[in-house]
């Protein structure tokens, strides 16, 4: 059975995803979605890249994040509303935006789950 950023990225490709490992400037592991088509909420139709932290034991544990890059950005720092939404900057550079979020994944269809709460987020946002 395959673990951390392997799973991660085999489940996605698998899903028809564009990924890629991703390294941040503390070397921590992301998987890089390339030209996610937001298909839900006020932001339907963008396409953005998405950046997931992997823990390696992904996926007994997941990443508390989302790393967004698009041009204009969707929602920038000054969008952050405690208790609800923090938007920061991101180790992955300038470009990007790291949005805080928890997520709690169905351990018989982890990814499928992962993608379906990142969809949710976009649908609530």
């Amino acid at each position: 059975m395959l673990y951390g950023k392997e799973r991660l990225l085999d489940d996605l490709r698998k899903m028809d995803f564009n990924v890629e490992p991703l390294a941040d400037t503390k070397t921590n592991d992301y998987i890089l979605i390339r030209d996610y088509n937001i298909n839900v909420g006020p932001f339907i139709g963008k396409m953005v890249d998405l950046a997931l932290p992997v823990p390696n034991d992904y996926p007994r544990t997941v990443g508390s994040s989302l790393h967004i890059r698009s041009s204009p950005q969707l929602l920038d720092f000054q969008d952050t509303i405690p208790g609800k939404r923090n938007i920061i900057k991101s180790d992955l550079g300038d470009d990007w935006r790291y949005w805080s979020f928890r997520f709690n994944l169905d351990p018989e269809n982890s990814t499928l789950d992962f993608i379906s709460q990142i969809n949710g987020i976009f649908r609530n946002i």
